[in-house]
């Protein structure tokens, strides 16, 4: 677990919302016209955390968007406010008559929030003395855990490079956890035993901290 701040929450984010009815969880763009796909199928109303992942990899997969995360120009992009935003919903297409847009600033909140989780990642690797390709499986929990594509999520630098095929997600786990520690003696104990082994590591205080994490805003080529 890493602190990553709200933005996979939605939170920050201009049309950002939790994943309800209406969200828009899947995105992909083809000749800057953009593919959504939304909870429930509903008319799109907002950006949930597995859809801002998607949009922002889809935009850098056709180069709409640099390293750095800035938005290039395209026809699907505009200006607004001394900056850019691109238009994944118009206003006609939308629950709310109004357009959806992914903006500049909504990018670099992704890149904080990513950043983050991959500097932490790195620093436990680190830690054990391993490599990221002897990392035999990668477990994500959670809200956004269960809908987030994890090819996405490597295409923005939130996660190695690795195959598919190691990435499990598990949903709920917390809540999962606790349920059989109050159902199951053995399984409350070996949640004990797993407790008392786990350390925690002080990123900040890790060397090279800040030059690792401000590699990790780039965005891969």
């Amino acid at each position: 677990s890493c602190a990553s701040g709200p933005a996979f929450e939605g939170s920050r984010i201009k049309h950002g919302m939790r994943a309800a009815s209406g969200a828009i969880e899947k995105v992909r763009v083809l000749d800057s016209q953009a593919k959504v796909q939304t909870v429930d199928d509903a008319p799109p109303i907002g950006l949930c955390g597995s859809g801002i992942v998607d949009a922002i990899a889809e935009l850098r997969r056709i180069g709409l968007i640099n390293r750095r995360g800035r938005l290039g120009d395209d026809p699907g992009v505009r200006p607004v406010d001394n900056t850019r935003e691109f238009i994944l919903v118009a206003g006609e297409r939308s629950g709310t008559g109004q357009d959806i847009t992914i903006t500049q600033k909504d990018i670099s909140e992704i890149q904080l929030a990513k950043a983050a989780i991959r500097t932490g990642i790195e620093a436990l690797l680190d830690e054990e003395g391993i490599g990221w390709e002897e990392v035999e499986e990668v477990i994500i929990a959670g809200a956004v855990g269960t809908t987030i594509d994890p090819a996405s999520a490597i295409a923005i630098g939130m996660f190695p490079p690795l195959s598919l095929e190691r990435f499990r997600q598990v949903g709920n786990a917390a809540g999962v956890g606790a349920r059989l520690a109050l159902v199951s003696r053995s399984q409350r104990a070996e949640a004990e035993e797993i407790a008392r082994r786990v350390r925690y590591l002080e990123l900040m205080t890790q060397p090279g901290f800040a030059s690792r994490f401000a590699r990790a805003m780039y965005l891969p080529t």
